[in-house]
């Protein structure tokens, strides 16, 4: 068998190629790329606990792996992963995160209000992916002006073509031009002393081998093009996701809105079902044995997320999308060292935006022809979710 991570019938549905992963290969060796993939959820715990051995030194991106690129919070191990994630978790606090819920429901109510009166519309681009930049922009500190061109350049930087590992050049451009945007705005604000994250960051001291020092800016940019990236793309994808699976299940739909408390229970299933963060490489720092299978020193390793959360040895029925179901453990947002640092704030602008949404359109419904999927090597979601709500 051969598992290509890359090709269009895994992008298309990946979950039944992950089926087979775990039944005949829990250790898959890929025979053109080389990389290692661990499918199971058990062994992609220990994998995301075990870090000394699945090292994040070679960044989280297979197809960007060995390249030298400066990969931030998620390209990095302990202790200074240790050291950089204590000062950037300033600006992720949790009274810091619940104080953005007013703001953040202004502007979904913002949103839908530019709506009022249309019977039909795409929900991504007037809402599911609007509102998750318009947050990131305010914590950073980028002016509300500069939002859609950020979001166009996050987006594009992430796009893969279908069956092809590197990105494309329009990708690698659009990531030269957000980390030249935001290296910019680094220097615009230096000096400044503001509340935003850039100011924090620019503030923050660390002690390294006995010496304080500043975050270098590499090091800043680094972390703010993954947040405008990866930590924007993926809520948005959230959110979509949970609004096309909400229409394809109407009578869990119509529960949650006759009981809005059970929202934050469906977007955990929501996150479980399809999640939006799909895999994520380690490379290995010594020999390990797993599933009979040699995993040498040095290789490129793909833990499989989407699997892990499909996986029957640990969720009962997993192919069901079931709002009402509880579990104890998960790894959507990962789990160790690198469990995700802005789960608290996706969670909550999920709930804000399908609260408000729901209220409003408790019955919309999906057009399924016009529905388009992201081409994303890592990232599983939706680029259009055209609806109806008349």
């Amino acid at each position: 068998m051969r598992f290509d991570l890359f090709s269009d019938e895994v992008q298309r549905d990946p979950y039944p190629h992950y089926k087979r992963l775990r039944d005949e290969a829990p250790v898959y060796r890929d025979p053109v790329l080389g990389y290692y993939a661990v499918s199971r959820f058990e062994d992609c715990w220990n994998a995301y606990v075990d870090w000394q051995r699945f090292s994040s030194a070679a960044g989280p991106s297979l197809e960007l792996s060995g390249r030298g690129e400066d990969f931030s919070l998620i390209g990095i191990d302990p202790p200074r992963h240790t050291t950089l994630r204590n000062i950037i978790s300033r600006g992720f606090t949790p009274r810091r995160i619940a104080d953005l819920e007013p703001r953040i429901r202004k502007m979904a109510r913002g949103y839908l209000d530019a709506l009022a009166g249309e019977k039909a519309f795409e929900f991504q681009s007037r809402l599911g992916a609007r509102l998750p930049m318009s947050v990131i922009c305010d914590l950073v500190g980028i002016p509300e002006s500069m939002n859609e061109q950020i979001c166009d350049w996050a987006n594009l930087s992430l796009h893969r073509e279908p069956g092809h590992a590197e990105p494309p050049p329009e990708a690698a451009a659009a990531d030269k031009s957000l980390r030249g945007y935001l290296r910019g705005l680094l220097d615009e604000k230096r000096g400044r002393g503001t509340d935003d994250l850039v100011g924090i960051l620019l503030a923050a001291e660390i002690k390294i081998d006995g010496k304080i020092q500043k975050l270098t800016d590499d090091e800043i940019v680094a972390f703010l093009n993954l947040l405008a990236a990866a930590g924007n793309e993926t809520t948005t994808k959230l959110i979509g996701n949970s609004v096309v699976l909400l229409a394809q299940h109407p009578e869990q739909r119509a529960a949650i809105v006759a009981d809005p408390e059970q929202l934050s229970a469906a977007i955990e299933e929501s996150l479980r079902f399809e999640p939006p963060s799909q895999n994520t490489g380690r490379i290995m720092t010594e020999d390990l044995t797993l599933h009979g299978t040699v995993i040498p020193k040095g290789s490129r390793v793909v833990i499989l997320t989407g699997s892990a959360c499909r996986d029957e040895r640990e969720y009962p029925d997993p192919d069901r999308f079931d709002v009402t179901r509880r579990f104890e453990r998960s790894l959507y947002f990962g789990h160790g060292q690198h469990v995700c640092l802005g789960k608290s704030l996706a969670r909550l602008e999920a709930r804000v935006v399908l609260e408000e949404f729901l209220a409003r359109y408790p019955r919309y419904q999906l057009d399924e022809a016009g529905l388009e999927r992201t081409s994303q090597s890592h990232v599983r979601g939706y680029s259009r979710i055209p609806v109806r709500v008349d």
